[in-house]
């Protein structure tokens, strides 16, 4: 009977474990607010410098906001008369122009449809000297990007997407400003009202 412990002490070991069950579930709480409040830290923290990086990389927006003109389809072959040369939105044909580098001259109002797809395009006076023309191309290759020729430009080079346009001439030294054009198109590829991956499918008007 000498091991037999009274009511009273019984009750007092149960107060005391029960204190150090609640201090070992307070201390597993605080550890696990402060490993979470630490990782919201990093997270947010990776993406601010995500962003601040990227802004870093890129030189300063020469683009301005067109006025919106409508995106209603007229019939392949209508001429439409747009307020911006070269056109970012207003009446187009049915089929856009297919991603890519041309030769030639294109519709204006198939390629408005092709900025509507989100894609960037990259229009040139056609008496540039080859050497740029062969920059503006390679600059101009892959999905959601379109290179033309354009006769009726005001200026040297005019990049175009939905409702943004940047037009400029070349360095006064004739080289051409090619971190301008590249970060256009990191700012406004795949940016119109409408994704369509791969090559946006399309007609290439030969």
């Amino acid at each position: 009977m000498e091991n037999q412990i009274s009511k009273k002490e019984e009750y007092d070991l149960r107060k005391r474990q029960e204190e150090v069950s609640k201090k070992r579930v307070g201390s597993f709480k605080t550890m696990r607010t402060i490993a979470l409040a630490l990782g919201g830290v990093v997270i947010i923290g990776g993406i601010v410098f995500f962003f601040a990086t990227n802004q870093k990389e890129l030189s300063q927006d020469y683009s301005r906001q067109v006025a919106y003109e409508g995106d209603t389809h007229v019939a392949e072959g209508t001429d439409v008369t747009h307020q911006s040369n070269p056109p970012t939105s207003g009446n187009h044909w049915p089929v856009p122009l297919t991603d890519g580098v041309y030769k030639m001259e294109k519709p204006d109002e198939a390629v408005v449809h092709s900025l509507e797809h989100g894609r960037v395009w990259i229009s040139y006076k056609p008496s540039l000297p080859a050497n740029i023309v062969e920059q503006l191309e390679n600059l101009g290759t892959g999905q959601a990007l379109i290179v033309t020729p354009r006769s009726e430009n005001e200026t040297d080079i005019a990049l175009a997407a939905w409702i943004r346009l940047d037009t400029f001439n070349l360095n006064s030294d004739g080289t051409l400003d090619e971190q301008r054009v590249k970060d256009f198109i990191k700012r406004y590829k795949n940016k119109g009202p409408e994704f369509i991956p791969g090559h946006g499918g399309g007609n290439a008007y030969e």
